[in-house]
């Protein structure tokens, strides 16, 4: 009873923003998040932890750094994830209060909470870069989030069964490169990677497009069903 009377006491607003999160397996993840409210919000990812993980937020709001632990409440599978902030600051509380209450926001006493706030972000890996292991994503969910937020740069993938990298324009895939196999046999090569570590690196460079498909999803689909069928030839 108690719990619902909170959820109903926190008042909610749809607000999209950036936010990076880290957890288990993963240095930096960028994403969007949405449904804010003073005690929480909803992340949309396709990587959801289980309940009662704990990750570090980072995101803005009125031009504010809010960094926070969190913990994952519940997830929905390839949708997202309800999660719940554990040590907001007061300023920053302040600053949640003014978006979603509409209060005026009140500048802090001192710059202590700047230089915290500043020291803080320096712990962070820059926002140009996600990191992660394929233990934990898979790399169609790793093309999927760089697709979902637009990205365009290098997809470095370390791996024993291919190692290279993939590049994308405004989250498209443009190019593949593997040792000496580039285009689409390249990126034939990296569907099967399930072990090793990635590393995307923003760019504003525009790589010339050798791969052309109305989606990432429907080339990755189309590719898997050209392994599967060349698969059973030799079989």
């Amino acid at each position: 009873m108690n719990m619902k009377k909170d959820r109903r006491a926190s008042k909610r607003i749809s607000y999209l923003c950036e936010v990076q999160f880290e957890g288990a397996g993963l240095n930096c993840l960028a994403t969007r998040m949405n449904d804010l409210s003073l005690t929480g919000a909803f992340i949309d990812s396709l990587t959801c932890y289980a309940p009662g993980s704990r990750l570090r937020l980072r995101f803005r709001v009125h031009e504010v750094l809010i960094e926070t632990a969190a913990e994952v409440r519940y997830t929905m599978p390839q949708i997202g994830m309800g999660v719940q902030f554990i040590d907001l600051g007061t300023d920053q509380r302040n600053v949640l209060e003014s978006l979603i209450e509409g209060k005026p926001l009140i500048p802090p006493a001192s710059t202590d909470s700047h230089a915290r706030s500043d020291n803080k972000q320096s712990k962070w890996k820059t926002p140009d870069m996600l990191l992660g292991d394929f233990a934990v994503l898979s790399m169609f969910d790793v093309i999927q989030i760089i697709e979902n937020n637009g990205l365009s740069g290098l997809l470095g993938v370390s791996s024993p069964s291919a190692s290279g990298e993939i590049q994308f324009n405004d989250g498209r895939i443009a190019d593949a490169h593997s040792g000496c196999t580039a285009g689409v046999e390249a990126l034939k090569e990296f569907l099967d990677v399930t072990e090793g570590s990635f590393e995307f690196r923003r760019s504003s460079a525009h790589y010339p497009s050798t791969i052309n498909a109305p989606s990432n999803a429907s080339l990755v689909l189309d590719l898997l069903r050209v392994i599967d069928e060349e698969a059973a030839a030799l079989s």
